[in-house]
């Protein structure tokens, strides 16, 4: 008896790339107001540069990486509030239309 053949499993992606997917789903919903978010989304590639470096890259300490979580939570905290507040504006700016 054969068994079915499963594809590969793709290889989840690195934090980079979803950082990468998070700044453009940000582009895509805000359009230019999403320029609001750029310092924020800079602190979380940060994080994710510090959290996985990658080959060759030193990795951080058990507290290190413990302080970045926090740091990241906290930050995405402020990266929620500030886009409510932009999408409110994009719909302002589309005339109070509502999704």
């Amino acid at each position: 008896m054969t068994s079915p053949k499963t594809p590969p499993r793709k290889p989840s992606p690195g934090m980079a790339e979803l950082v990468e997917r998070l700044e453009q789903a940000v582009t895509a919903s805000l359009g230019s107001l999403g320029e609001g978010t750029k310092p924020l989304l800079d602190v979380v590639r940060e994080g994710a540069k510090a959290l996985e470096p990658g080959p060759g890259g030193a990795r951080l300490s058990l507290k290190e990486r413990e302080a970045w979580g926090v740091q990241l939570e906290t930050t995405f905290q402020r990266l929620e509030d500030v886009m409510e507040g932009l999408q409110l504006a994009a719909r302002a700016q589309a005339g109070g239309k509502r999704d």
